[in-house]
């Protein structure tokens, strides 16, 4: 924020736990948001829960209720009373991306990477809700507009790590000098 100062308008507190964090600009000052790390999604389905009961509590929403009620169980009726067919092989449980540009976990070879016992694999960094979040952060704060892929390939290289082996030092001195002779 010291550093950025036209960033200042754009820190805003979660409505329901306080947190401040940035939104976009155009959301700029308004009191009744809520952050991406949880409550904004808890809302969310909390409104949707209110409608759904709502709509069920009205005559209409009571016969519909009762009519796919109904057709759940003549579905299930019917299910038990199949003979067991092959079965179908269990989907790939690689979650896809959900961002456009983004390829699927299947396409490149699988990156992990141990954070303090953590361990964040390429396909939970690409189906994290975050992601555009991160992005637009960037945005705001680097003013450079950015795929998810791009923030993805950016976070991914940020966060590789690589590993110190248990070698004496004379061994690393050695290999050292073995690769770049004088």
């Amino acid at each position: 924020m010291q550093s950025h100062p036209e960033l200042h308008r754009c820190a805003v507190c979660c409505a329901h736990c306080g947190i401040r964090f940035l939104t976009h600009p155009q959301n700029a000052g308004r009191q009744d948001l809520r952050c991406p790390f949880g409550c904004r999604d808890y809302h969310r389905r909390e409104q949707s829960r209110q409608r759904s009961t709502a709509y069920n509590r009205t005559v209409v929403g009571r016969r519909k209720k009762k009519r796919l009620n109904a057709r759940r169980q003549q579905v299930s009726a019917r299910a038990r009373a199949q003979p067991i067919s092959d079965p179908q092989p269990p989907p790939d449980p690689r979650p896809a991306s959900g961002y456009p540009g983004v390829p699927p976990a299947g396409d490149a070879p699988p990156v992990a990477l141990r954070l303090d016992g953590v361990v964040l694999d390429e396909s939970a960094v690409a189906a994290s809700p975050m992601l555009p979040y991160v992005r637009m952060m960037v945005r705001l704060i680097e003013g450079i507009e950015l795929s998810c892929r791009d923030v993805l390939h950016m976070l991914l290289r940020s966060m590789r790590q690589h590993s110190i082996g248990a070698r004496r030092r004379i061994d690393y001195v050695l290999g050292f000098l073995n690769k770049h002779p004088p």
